[in-house]
């Protein structure tokens, strides 16, 4: 390719011929434009064969994988191993085990990995909530962690269920000191991923969290179960849900309680708690949402929606 290109800077006049070129130069020109057309020919013929050929498949899958080492010339090429055994097609993400313990992932490993939305629902749910994200220095990557009481272990370990595909180790016990009081608790935290970044970045402005802007598209019926389950507090005079939301500004609350009104029909109301904001959900929404949020909480937190085990 590069040849044809170099050649076609002297065969230009073969298309002036009709201009009145005397015999010597027309002469050279003819000779360069039958040079130029062998390698063109080669060309031709080589996509021509390349185009038809059963081996193609093979090579340029080779180019493809030889392309990607390329890209992360650090990976370890041995980390996955071939496997051709194809049983059967199961929908992306409905069959992710556990990865506690697995070694370290490569840097094309960490980039195929991809959040399904089951998954993404209950990550936003739970970030709204108790969940938080750190981004790391080293790899530019975040990750996810989530902290709880013991009381609420079996709810804890339910979301453990959930992400331990992205987890790199078991969940350890914690204590958090509150007014001189050691509480103990339980937390986990994920890998740092790129497909975890990407919920960072929603959620985090200068290392603050904040409501996304495109809260409504991202929370459904699923990611408000875990919400309540981080956040909400059933209140046993009236029947309501008070979301404490009070890490939030304003602004936050009301695009918050916008999406409730809009999205879920709920009647939803700001009230204020030593100073700052929560929202409260009414009774009849609640007994309007319980069937629906009944299917994704866990029966330890099901006390938040009034219901007794």
């Amino acid at each position: 390719m590069f040849s044809i290109g170099i050649l076609g800077f002297i065969v230009w006049s073969h298309h002036m011929f009709s201009v009145g070129l005397d015999v010597d130069t027309r002469a050279y020109f003819t000779a360069a434009t039958m040079i130029i057309a062998v390698p063109t020919g080669i060309k031709i013929f080589s996509w021509l064969l390349l185009s038809f050929s059963k081996n193609d498949v093979v090579s340029k899958a080779n180019n493809f994988f030889q392309n990607i080492y390329t890209k992360f010339p650090r990976a370890n090429k041995e980390y996955m191993i071939k496997d051709n055994n194809t049983i059967n097609l199961v929908p992306f993400g409905s069959n992710l085990s556990s990865t506690v313990n697995y070694p370290r992932y490569t840097i094309i490993v960490r980039y195929m990995i991809k959040l399904p939305i089951s998954v993404k629902d209950v990550l936003v749910g739970l970030l709204l909530s108790d969940g938080w994200m750190q981004n790391q220095n080293v790899t530019g990557d975040s990750r996810f962690s989530l902290k709880q009481s013991l009381g609420h272990f079996s709810y804890f370990w339910s979301v453990f269920l959930i992400l331990n595909h992205y987890c790199s180790s078991y969940p350890s016990l914690t204590r958090t000191k509150v007014k001189h009081i050691k509480y103990p608790g339980i937390s986990f935290s994920t890998r740092s991923l790129p497909c975890l970044t990407q919920l960072y970045h929603l959620f985090y402005v200068n290392g603050i969290k904040q409501v996304p802007e495109n809260i409504y598209d991202l929370l459904n019926i699923q990611g408000l179960s875990h919400w309540i389950c981080g956040d909400g507090s059933y209140v046993k005079r009236g029947g309501g849900i008070i979301l404490n939301t009070q890490s939030y500004t304003i602004k936050d609350n009301v695009r918050l309680m916008n999406v409730l009104i809009i999205k879920f029909q709920c009647k939803c109301s700001i009230h204020y708690q030593r100073g700052l904001p929560v929202i409260y959900i009414s009774a009849r929404s609640v007994r309007k949402l319980v069937p629906e949020l009944k299917k994704y909480t866990h029966k330890n937190m099901w006390y938040k929606l009034g219901i007794s085990n």
